[in-house]
């Protein structure tokens, strides 16, 4: 069985409404996402709860670029 992060993604310092996504894999600092038709770059990642089997909640913050 694969793992799937739902990942709460919220935007750092604009209006923008985020979003809550299914992933593959656990975002990591650094990296690149798209949130619609935008491109962020992942600050920061923190669990939100403890993984339940192959179940893993995550909120991360990006910012534009």
């Amino acid at each position: 069985m694969t793992a799937t992060y739902k990942v709460s993604y919220v935007v750092r310092g604009e209006d923008h409404p985020g979003a809550i996504l299914n992933m593959d894999h656990a975002p990591q600092v650094g990296e690149h996402v798209h949130i619609g038709e935008r491109e962020f770059t992942v600050v920061e990642v923190l669990e939100l709860i403890p993984s339940r089997d192959e179940f893993h909640f995550l909120h991360a913050t990006v910012k534009a670029g």
